[in-house]
């Protein structure tokens, strides 16, 4: 199908199919598809947060039913009901997906079925406990030691898996510092683990386990979880909670692209389970696919809205625990692959689910991601961003930020320069603990506005000061960074611009060495290697660019990468 063609079928769907509420974005500018480029994921991504914003939602209540699609879990518990077997099998495909609330709930389900379970109690321990992203406070820790004992006197003398089991997690709950007690929960687990090698779902369990304390820069779970996980995916390549840790775990180690061919699979293991849905955008984002990551991530708010519309946790918002993550994840994939329409898409959504009226508590991050968007490919809409009712350095730091875009895009340094001033007047407010985010905001500015005037070397000073901060301080290993774009780029186009090609190509690389694949470090890359004469490698790299970007390839510049 030609550009033309597909261009003309995707208004027209969307004029079809858009939601009732839904508002057509400003054209950005400047517009940055590319020529041949295939829009059908786009228009894929567009219709999930549609389908989102018009399923409709119901009160949350006490969950009546176990949902497909949910992924796997379980192992046979001590019980004779099938029902206890049931929802406490739901319970651990709940878990491994995230939905910790509704986990809870189900484990409380299963250990009510069947009140002299032992692991169903058990169970109920575990999802009361701490998990890779949430810690526990004490009041909970309280909580869970109480069930794990219950747990530990159910358990039958002759059953020892549930002994095991239930002493562990006893053990995990004790008095004592937070988080002390978690690495060696997860070496329990793991001993368990290999004692049971027929039930895979216990090595599962235990790459969890292992792998919290790495949250908190303690890596002597890593590789442990690791080489279970292996195992476990050598004989089960479906198993959706191994996959999600093994998702995880190379990240960690840094080999993200080895989990590649178990995230392509993962979504369709697990349609119904929003996190998993999401999963894969961690390793499409950091092996550099992406449009891949933002699609995902769309995908995901389209599973979340089901969910919430059959009465799944909402979370004190009113969206699921990882609504605003996936959505901020969305943003940093199509804002890296030029994806305007999709990118404003998902800043329009912002908008709608945490409006003005919204806690800025809950605004906060997801508003702040849309708010660069609009910096980026809706300058207009940008210049009418107003201030919050209150104070919120964050948001305040990005709504600067994009109207500053919006300035230099439209030729206006002067007011450009007044937007930056105002980042600085926020730092010196923050004295002693400035937002690394606002350092790296007002030194793109600064970057930009030399740029657009024509001040190289002054611009290389700008942007070496926000790559530095934002390599520094801005973590980009777990999440979607916390700045949405690698900087040092912007340092090797300024490098370019100033005559030094040996510098830019130098910095280029070093970008695309931790940003992979981006396609406007690839094209100033190709840019410096064709001022060095180096004509082939040149061309090559810039037909990567060219074909990686989703935005209109002639419009890319050095002034604005």
């Amino acid at each position: 199908m030609r550009l033309g063609v597909r261009r003309a079928v995707l208004s027209v769907v969307l004029g079809l199919a858009a939601c009732a509420t839904a508002s057509v974005p400003e054209a950005p500018l400047p517009r940055l598809g590319t020529a041949g480029a295939s829009v059908e994921d786009t228009l894929r991504a567009l219709n999930q947060m549609c389908r989102a914003e018009t399923l409709s939602a119901r009160a949350p209540s006490v969950m009546d039913r176990r949902l497909p699609g949910m992924g796997s879990g379980g192992f046979p518990a001590d019980t004779r009901s099938v029902e206890a077997q049931a929802w406490f099998d739901y319970g651990l495909q709940l878990s491994h997906a995230f939905y910790h609330e509704d986990a809870k709930t189900a484990m409380a389900r299963a250990a009510e079925l069947d009140p002299q379970c032992s692991i169903c109690a058990w169970g109920r321990a575990w999802a009361l406990g701490p998990t890779l992203n949430y810690p526990i406070d004490e009041a909970q820790r309280l909580e869970a030691l109480r069930v794990a004992q219950s747990a530990r006197e159910l358990a039958k003398p002759g059953d020892r898996l549930a002994l095991e089991l239930a002493e562990a997690i006893v053990s995990r709950y004790a008095p004592g510092q937070p988080g002390a007690s978690e690495p060696a929960f997860g070496r329990s687990m793991e001993a368990i683990a290999r004692r049971y090698t027929d039930i895979s779902e216990l090595a599962v369990l235990a790459s969890h386990s292992l792998l919290i304390p790495v949250r908190a820069d303690d890596r002597s779970g890593l590789k442990p979880a690791l080489a279970l996980l292996d195992q476990v995916l050598a004989k089960q390549p479906s198993d959706t909670g191994a996959i999600h840790y093994f998702i995880h775990a190379t990240e960690f180690d840094g080999r993200a692209e080895d989990a590649i061919a178990y995230a392509e699979r993962l979504g369709e293991l697990a349609p119904a389970a929003s996190h998993l849905v999401h999963m894969p955008a961690h390793t499409f984002f950091h092996a550099g696919r992406y449009q891949e990551a933002a699609v995902v991530n769309a995908e995901a708010i389209g599973a979340d809205g089901q969910w919430i519309s059959e009465g799944g946790d909402r979370g004190k918002d009113g969206t699921p625990m990882y609504y605003a993550h996936n959505l901020a994840f969305g943003i940093a994939g199509a804002m890296m692959s030029g994806d305007a329409e999709l990118a404003l898409r998902f800043a329009d959504h912002a908008a709608r689910v945490w409006p003005a009226s919204a806690s800025i508590a809950d605004r906060s991050y997801p508003i702040s991601r849309s708010y660069a968007v609009l910096g980026r490919y809706a300058p207009e809409a940008a210049l009418k961003l107003q201030p919050e009712a209150e104070d919120n350095p964050r948001l305040d730091t990005y709504r600067h930020y994009a109207r500053g875009e919006a300035f230099v895009a439209a030729g206006d340094l002067v007011s450009a320069r007044q937007e930056a001033r105002e980042i600085g007047r926020l730092l010196a407010r923050m004295a002693s603990k400035p937002l690394p985010e606002a350092q790296v905001a007002k030194g793109v500015l600064e970057g930009r506005i030399a740029m657009r005037a024509g001040r190289y070397r002054e611009a290389v000073r700008h942007f070496t000061a926000a790559a530095n901060v934002q390599e520094s301080r801005l973590s980009d290993v777990w999440d979607p960074p916390l700045w949405w774009y690698p900087v040092r780029r912007s340092v090797a186009a300024a490098y370019l611009k100033s005559g030094d090609a040996d510098r830019a190509e130098i910095e280029a690389r070093a970008s695309l060495s931790k940003w992979k694949q981006d396609p406007l470090a690839l094209y100033v890359l190709g840019e410096a290697l064709r001022s060095k004469g180096s004509e082939r490698d040149a061309r090559e790299t810039l037909d990567r660019s060219r074909t990686l970007w989703r935005g209109d390839f002639s419009a890319v510049s050095l002034d604005i990468v």
